[in-house]
């Protein structure tokens, strides 16, 4: 079965699932924060009333269980070898949010091929307590896996950072994405800016690449500007959703969350007040 057959069949099995959504998060290299914001879009989820599971695919090289504050008794190591069911290995972290680790250092799980995904994606649709969204935390980079899970998902959303390296990872991990996988609904998040016009002017070039060489729509959510509380949660192994709630990056990422599962994102703070201004000005309030 070629890439394009094997994408089509992972496709028709998520169809199936209804109203779930499974969404891959991604990224063209490592270091760009994409398992921080993972971990932390999950508790944004589960804040806004939908249930969530997150599964570190970073096979192999997993971290999620750190990223929320637990030892994981349990891996996908040990359901490939049988010792226990998909099931058994959902374990709990921080605000509850259920988690299947990927297990550090197991080498069957580099391997995985398409029958193995698709099984795997199978079982989580068919559990006890299905969950609304599983968000698929990918390994960095671009390979059989993380293509694998990219086509079987509703959708993609890509993590970069201004960076010129992390922007043309990001475009060939897009690329190859589109090409091999047929994904087209595919989302961008630029991170760890230093200010918001950086953020904007990387965000509207990426898009308009994306748009003029592989005719694909990439449907920005947000950006996020660097701050060193982030840091300081990834450290206390508490995301910056608990830490930090009422921080900016906390309030940004909530917005990115709202935006990805198109619920209105109200204004706030200083454009709140232009808004009202105008208002007041056009006599549309006293």
């Amino acid at each position: 079965m070629n890439a394009a057959d094997q994408a089509q069949s992972l496709r028709e099995l998520v169809k199936g699932s209804r109203s779930m959504k499974i969404i891959t998060i991604a990224s063209g290299k490592g270091g760009v924060g994409k398992t921080g914001i993972c971990v932390n879009m999950a508790i944004a989820l589960s804040t806004l009333g939908y249930k969530v599971l997150v599964v570190d695919a970073d096979f192999g090289l997993a971290n999620i269980d750190v990223m929320l504050g637990v030892v994981a008794k349990y891996n996908m190591g040990h359901l490939l070898r049988g010792e226990q069911s998909l099931q058994d290995i959902i374990q709990e972290g921080h605000n509850s949010i259920r988690f299947i680790s990927g297990g550090s250092g197991v080498f069957e799980l580099l391997k995985m091929d398409e029958l193995r995904i698709k099984a795997i994606v199978s079982d989580l649709m068919r559990l006890r307590d299905p969950a609304d969204i599983i968000l698929f935390d990918a390994g960095a980079g671009i390979n059989d896996n993380v293509m694998q899970l990219i086509s079987s998902s509703t959708e993609t959303v890509v993590i970069t950072t201004p960076e010129p390296t992390a922007i043309l990872d990001a475009y060939a991990l897009v690329k190859t994405a589109v090409n091999e996988s047929g994904q087209k609904n595919v989302r961008l998040i630029m991170n760890k800016c230093e200010n918001r016009k950086e953020a904007q002017t990387a965000e509207d070039g990426f898009i308009q690449v994306v748009q003029r060489h592989l005719s694909t729509e990439v449907l920005p959510l947000g950006h996020i500007l660097y701050d060193h509380e982030v840091v300081n949660s990834i450290k206390s192994q508490t995301p910056v959703m608990i830490s930090r709630p009422n921080g900016a990056t906390a309030k940004e990422i909530m917005n990115i969350t709202k935006r990805l599962m198109d619920i209105p994102v109200s204004a706030n703070g200083a454009s709140e007040k232009m808004t009202k201004l105008f208002d007041w000005l056009l006599g549309g309030k006293k």
